[in-house]
């Protein structure tokens, strides 16, 4: 029986097992860059998360500095509507008031997030 290769010319048993052998190793070649591939994009989409969470928790870490120089304003306010002195410590009508305006602001901000509208 006669060998032939993709040129339709005739071909010996060795000619055709190397044919053969390097269709095997470009497989293996091809399998194992694909899988480098892979490693390398699963890599570099590891770094574009890592860096999206850090600008997430910077805006974060922001927003949250803002409300919080909101609240102390609100307190100064507050302290000086009632009439207490810079040393003394706030009376619990504050503490309530600051309780309170603290939990809105984590609530704006979880719902700002979110993308939720609360009013």
């Amino acid at each position: 029986m006669a060998n032939y290769n993709k040129n339709e010319e005739f071909c010996s048993e060795t000619e055709m097992k190397k044919q053969g052998m390097s269709a095997a190793l470009k497989a293996r070649v091809e399998k194992r860059e694909k899988k480098a591939a892979a490693v390398l994009a699963r890599a570099a989409g590891k770094a574009a998360a890592q860096e999206r969470r850090a600008a997430d928790q910077a805006v974060w870490d922001e927003a949250v500095r803002k409300g919080r120089e909101e609240i102390e304003k609100k307190i100064a306010n507050a302290r000086k509507a009632m009439g207490v002195r810079k040393n003394e410590s706030n009376p619990a009508s504050i503490h309530q008031m600051i309780s309170q305006w603290e939990s809105e602001m984590s609530l704006s901000l979880y719902a700002a997030r979110m993308g939720i509208m609360i009013k």
